[in-house]
């Protein structure tokens, strides 16, 4: 390939992300699995503090996180899918408190899912805290229209 091949990355990881969602909705998970890692590993190298554009490519991550966390999930792969949405949990309140009418609602999906992956490893109790905090938040429109 010539020219600039990384100029790419960002749609390539969003392709593969793409990817693994469809790949999940005909019952071919495992590649699903492995398409939507490798969506992370490209998000995670291009949100990097020191080599990378974290505020351009955070919001990326977090949704590859979330997707990846997802699919762990229905593999049961619940601890893995649990170190993912904690990531994302992360970035996402990060961006919130930037950007709070782009960004709260992934957040809750996120937090949602996460308290799933907590009641399929046993963890009741944390799992009714986070949903305890998203009955005590509730998604509001914007109040500034």
């Amino acid at each position: 390939m010539t020219g600039n091949p990384t100029a790419y990355e960002p749609d390539l990881a969003r392709a593969l992300s793409n990817l693994g969602i469809y790949l999940s909705g005909v019952g071919r998970r495992a590649e699903a699995l492995d398409a939507v890692e490798e969506a992370v590993e490209v998000h995670r190298r291009l949100a990097d503090p020191v080599t990378g554009n974290p505020t351009a490519y955070e919001p990326d991550l977090a949704t590859s996180l979330t997707v990846w966390a997802w699919l762990l999930s229905t593999q049961q792969n619940l601890s893995r899918a649990l170190r993912a949405t904690s990531e994302a949990v992360e970035i996402y309140r990060k961006l919130v408190a930037l950007v709070p009418s782009r960004f709260t609602q992934p957040l809750r999906a996120v937090l949602s899912l996460q308290a799933d992956v907590l009641d399929g490893l046993g963890r009741i109790q944390d799992a009714q805290t986070i949903r305890d905090w998203l009955a005590a938040n509730p998604d509001e429109p914007d109040s500034h229209k």
